[in-house]
């Protein structure tokens, strides 16, 4: 059993350190999305204005500067393993794995150049051009394994005292020129390997679009079924960036993974949404955490003993605005995950079905907060994307439905079966100062056991992550949720994580701060 909480650990440390750079996604998401609909051809035949040469420059830019982040994902996700598995020195991990990164190219395409498998002057489908290199497209594959292998060196060699005359890369600066060094090895190892992993999963992608809305009800369910268990991010993250999410070819240029195509379809005038991509960029979403999740908050407020729902009806409303907006449902869901973990079952189902409709109807607006989230998507790529074949107006239709049908059970469940959901405790709630001053964090530190139970702090979009000496140090869940306004505890083996939405960042730099540590 301790084996299998120290494998969901790992799952879960790795899933965080993979948010990282996915968090950087929605500005460039927004920033594509404004630049993308406002240049559009239609509406600047609507609104002429639009077509002002000022205004026509400003929004190629504001598509630019979001562009730098979607088109260095691989990057970035080196960078972002290497540092956020480095015990200590993270900077230098960092550059190394920038460097490293590089270096895998740059050796990979040379030696594939040098045998003849890449023509420079007639890329093929997988080759491109990455910072000036000529090489083969890992993807964020490649960037995840070079992440990988900097963070392990680094742990390993940056306290290392090399003899007096190779003093000079004594400690850290040992790190990046073992890491060079290392990149060249994987990048001949990759010009074997991977090509073959490349046709592998263009077959699975073609078996995956082939299963349409079946397939769209799988990816939905499981999504969310592996939610509390924060794993849910190796259910979409492949899809995203590699070809299991489509491989489409767009003006003079093929492009894999889902979001890398929706970008391209954004960038490229006349480009039209597809809904096999489309499916695996959370458009069930919209319907689920703009309507359906709002209609669960109304019920939870509405079955609320008399006495509690004023502080019921703040708790749902600053719940589900981020839900709406930027698509962060966790805060809601775990209102009711522990309480009635049936709730949650039919949400997930609900979820799944939410795919299948939208797929069917060829409901062309992702959800994924890396475009912005459910509300801003909607007006972005939605309404004013229409002319892509967004569909946008079955929100009108469907959005309404799935509000009554998650009021409707959930009043009725919560009701029939007495669960204890926020509100219905027999005792009257007790408003819960929020603040993040000293008083807060002296508070938390005692319930996480005391200053010297903490290992450290970290976070990632919704939880406060904090890896502890002694777990059973630890104060109950409902004093986190009663006294400093949790929204669930999540208990993993060497730490606890608490759920905080969009704030639990915040939490974690003034924790962090307030213990003094790194």
């Amino acid at each position: 059993m301790k084996s299998g909480n120290r494998i969901l650990t790992s799952f879960q440390k790795f899933g965080k350190v993979l948010m990282a750079p996915v968090l950087l996604l929605p500005i460039a998401g927004i920033l594509v999305g404004i630049g993308s609909a406002f240049s559009n051809p239609n509406l600047i035949k609507t609104i002429p204005l639009l077509g002002n040469p000022f205004l026509t420059a400003l929004f190629k830019l504001t598509k630019d500067l979001g562009n730098v982040i979607n088109n260095n994902i691989p990057i970035i996700f080196a960078m972002s393993i290497a540092y956020g598995f480095a015990k200590k020195e993270k900077a230098t991990a960092a550059i190394s794995g920038f460097i490293a990164y590089m270096g895998m190219n740059s050796i990979l395409g040379s030696f594939l150049i040098l045998n003849g498998t890449i023509n420079p002057e007639k890329l093929l489908t997988g080759q491109k051009m990455i910072l000036g290199i000529t090489t083969l497209d890992t993807g964020v594959f490649g960037g995840i394994l070079i992440g990988l292998v900097v963070s392990v060196l680094h742990n390993r060699y940056y306290k290392i005292e090399l003899p007096a005359v190779l003093s000079i890369f004594n400690g850290t600066r040992f790190v990046p020129a073992i890491s060079l060094i290392v990149s060249g090895i994987v990048g001949i190892v990759l010009a074997f390997i991977f090509p073959p992993v490349q046709l592998f999963l263009n077959s699975a992608a073609d078996f995956i679009a082939k299963t349409g809305a079946f397939g769209s009800f799988v990816y939905g369910l499981a999504e969310r079924l592996l939610l509390p268990f924060g794993l849910h991010h190796f259910i979409y993250l492949p899809f995203f960036f590699t070809s299991l999410g489509g491989v489409k070819d767009i003006g003079v240029q093929v492009y894999e993974g889902a979001v890398n195509i929706q970008n391209a379809i954004l960038n490229t005038p006349n480009a039209m949404y597809d809904i096999d991509v489309s499916k695996y960029l959370m458009n069930g979403k919209v319907i689920f955490a703009m309507f359906g999740l709002a209609g669960a908050a109304f019920a939870i407020y509405k079955t609320a003993r008399p006495e509690n729902k004023k502080k019921i009806a703040s708790l749902m409303i600053a719940s589900t605005i981020p839900c709406v907006i930027m698509g962060i449902s966790e805060p809601l869901e775990y209102s009711f995950l522990f309480v009635a973990p049936l709730l949650f079952g039919l949400h997930a189902i609900f979820s799944g079905l939410a795919y299948v409709i939208t797929y069917l109807v060829n409901f062309n607006v992702s959800g994924s907060a890396t475009f912005g989230g459910p509300l801003l998507s909607l007006i972005f790529n939605g309404i004013l994307g229409a002319d892509k074949g967004s569909n946008w107006t079955w929100i009108l239709i469907l959005g309404p439905i799935y509000f009554v049908l998650y009021y409707f059970v959930f009043s009725f469940l919560i009701k029939k079966f007495n669960y204890l959901t926020p509100g219905r405790e027999t005792e009257k709630i007790e408003e819960v100062q929020e603040k993040n001053d000293s008083s807060f964090n002296l508070k938390l530190v005692e319930a996480l056991g005391g200053e010297d139970n903490i290992s450290a702090v970290d976070a990632c979009f919704t939880r406060l992550r904090v890896t502890l000496k002694d777990n059973a140090k630890v104060k109950s869940d409902s004093y986190f949720s009663e006294a400093l306004n949790a929204k669930g505890v999540v208990h993993v083996d060497n730490g606890i994580q608490i759920i905080y939405g969009a704030k639990a960042s915040i939490y974690k730099t003034e924790l962090r701060e307030y213990l003094n540590i790194e």
